[in-house]
């Protein structure tokens, strides 16, 4: 054990972990990040190889790990997802779930190290996804092996889920899972996908989630000539302000418990209607991507869009047309959910020696599929927050340091 590790992990109150276990998973880490998982979302081929990779060497620890697995389909490609439990006859189950897929690596100039090949550099592991979702995924898996060693430590079973697909919404990956899958009321959830440098940060609630195509329908032309047409280009930017001003008038609300505490109804991507610079253009798309408040509901936004898009529609004498990409309602813990946090809290606190929050977000984890299913979720890790950038990297510290969270936790 490396002496950074082992002062952080005494300095923290951790047990120590043994060398041959440390050792273990950081090879099972490395080797996991040097499987490119890109979602095809983002030109990437999906899970399937690291899905067959994790499947083989989990399976190899013990034969009292009760294996299922879920493959969707999308496009010709396979997107597994897969579940590992120790079942020890508990009344309830504590599941874990990260998930295998990332983003594409982006810039490559802007890398220092190749960010397929996992290269540790002191504390830290770099490569694409080691934040985004690997350290979750090594973390869970280290409590899971551990409780297969010390079963009578057991307060719980304890199962790891590792999902497709998280990365473009989880049709694939959490969703499809639900969807053929039940879980008991019994079953508590935690999401190791959202967190803070020390910790300190529990995730409890999130925001509705919105993400919105607008397309408008003008009448291509010369650019010579503009009033032989109508410039799809100037109108889509008019319509665009009209409906961020109108946005954030109408759903104005503030809950500070959540890290941004207001609604934010961002224009992002923009498809424009011609590449020629002489060309009036006669169609334009752009998008939002919308998190909103639990005050207030997806429909509710989207009332107020089409409102505008229709008097726009009026005036201007063009089709407006609106297609929703993704969305997802507001999610919270039922009130029982309130104690299952706490003592989650207590473990975090008795570990680490720090004050500890409940926080809502923006929304995008898996935590919201389960907590609108109505089964209690948290969403917390020790993260340096370095996912979807370049030069993404995990600290070997927080791996384990968050493991030894969840061994906690089960234990008591």
């Amino acid at each position: 054990m490396t002496l950074l590790i082992k002062a952080y992990l005494i300095a923290n109150n951790y047990q120590e972990i043994k060398m041959t276990d440390r050792n273990y998973f950081i090879d099972l880490y490395s080797r996991m990040i040097e499987i490119n998982s890109v979602n095809p979302s983002g030109g990437g081929k999906g899970e399937e190889k690291r899905a067959e990779f994790l499947k083989g060497e989990i399976l190899k620890w013990s034969k009292e790990i009760k294996f299922e697995e879920y493959v969707a389909v999308s496009d010709g490609i396979k997107r597994p997802n897969l579940l590992f439990l120790l079942d020890k006859g508990k009344e309830k189950t504590v599941w874990f779930v990260a998930h295998m897929d990332t983003v594409s690596e982006g810039d490559l100039t802007l890398w220092k190290y190749p960010p397929f090949k996992a290269t540790i550099e002191g504390d830290k592991i770099y490569g694409r996804g080691t934040c985004d979702n690997g350290q979750g995924g090594i973390s869970s898996l280290f409590a899971l092996k551990y409780f297969l060693e010390h079963p009578g430590e057991m307060k719980s079973n304890v199962g790891v889920i590792m999902v497709s697909d998280e990365e473009a919404g989880s049709k694939y990956g959490i969703d499809f899972v639900l969807q053929k899958r039940k879980f008991s009321k019994n079953d508590k959830f935690i999401v190791p996908d959202f967190g803070t440098p020390d910790g300190s940060a529990v995730e409890v609630a999130e925001k509705g989630m919105l993400w919105l195509k607008v397309t408008v329908i003008g009448k291509q032309c010369h650019a010579s000539t503009p009033d032989a047409g109508k410039n799809a280009h100037r109108l889509a930017r008019d319509l665009e302000m009209r409906l961020d001003q109108n946005l954030h008038t109408k759903f104005n609300a503030s809950d500070f418990e959540f890290t941004v505490p207001t609604s934010t109804f961002e224009p992002t991507k923009v498809e424009p209607g011609t590449t020629s610079i002489n060309i009036i253009p006669g169609k334009e798309s752009f998008y939002y991507d919308m998190r909103v408040l639990p005050k207030y509901s997806i429909n509710e936004v989207m009332s107020e869009v089409k409102r505008t898009s229709d008097q726009f529609t009026r005036e201007k004498g063009v089709d407006v047309l609106l297609e929703v990409i993704n969305r997802g309602d507001p999610s919270s813990n039922s009130p029982e959910g309130n104690e299952f946090v706490q003592k989650f809290i207590n473990s975090i606190k008795k570990l680490r020696v720090i004050e500890v929050k409940r926080v809502g977000i923006g929304g995008g984890t898996c935590g919201a599929f389960f907590r609108n299913k109505g089964l209690d979720t948290i969403v917390w890790g020790t993260l340096d927050e370095t996912e979807h950038m370049p030069n993404e990297y995990a600290k070997l510290s927080n791996v384990f340091g968050d493991a030894e969270v969840f061994i906690d936790f089960i234990k008591n």
